[in-house]
């Protein structure tokens, strides 16, 4: 799978806390109660110190994925044992597509990192001019820009295939609904396009 984008190889196959602050009017007769009222008050700090730090944690905790966080963290472990094929892809200013592959290795420790090749470059940017004969629809040079690249997930559309079937329903749960096809040897792929990658940590070019 995750060769499909490998021009000699194609054959061979990838959301503040709003804090409400209270008024305390004091008078003079309970002046007397004043120990006991800052007790409180600084219980009530602490109350929403602890609150602050488990909004902070669930931002932390956000792995990209779409949907809520809830069960994220199950469709992550998902998607370590049915990884579908990924790729990097971006547009040089001349329109030519340049790619490189991204995998999930180390499954007690996933993280992502690139697919090197003999014909890429050190970073694993490869050019892709025959990219467009997988007739993508919608077509993928026209949903790229100059200054940013995507990833795009893919999975066979097989659904009577276990393992095509549980490839593709990590695409959804991890990447988002797929929103295009392509062809490759008269098989149909699906595919959809994000910013970053899903649920784990990526290698560091």
């Amino acid at each position: 799978m995750t060769q499909l984008f490998r021009s000699k190889t194609l054959a061979n196959l990838s959301l503040a806390l709003a804090l409400a602050a209270l008024p305390l009017a004091m008078s003079a007769c309970a002046a007397a109660a004043l120990p006991a009222i800052g007790a409180q008050a600084a219980q009530g700090v602490v109350a929403v110190a602890g609150y602050s730090a488990i909004q902070v944690g669930q931002s932390k905790a956000d792995r990209h994925t779409p949907g809520g966080l809830d069960d994220q963290e199950e469709r992550c472990d998902a998607l370590v044992g049915a990884t579908p094929g990924v790729a990097e892809v971006r547009k040089t200013k001349e329109d030519v597509i340049e790619a490189r592959e991204w995998k999930l290795v180390d499954p007690g420790k996933p993280h992502w990192v690139i697919v090197r090749t003999k014909t890429g470059s050190e970073n694993g940017w490869e050019s892709k001019p025959r990219i467009t004969k997988l007739q993508f629809t919608p077509p993928l040079a026209e949903q790229l820009d100059y200054k940013k690249s995507q990833f795009v997930a893919y999975a066979p559309n097989n659904l009577d295939n276990i393992d095509d079937s549980r490839t593709m329903t990590s695409v959804t749960e991890a990447f988002g609904d797929p929103f295009g096809t392509f062809q490759f040897h008269g098989k149909t792929y699906g595919y959809t396009m994000v910013g970053q990658l899903p649920c784990f940590p990526v290698e560091k070019d």
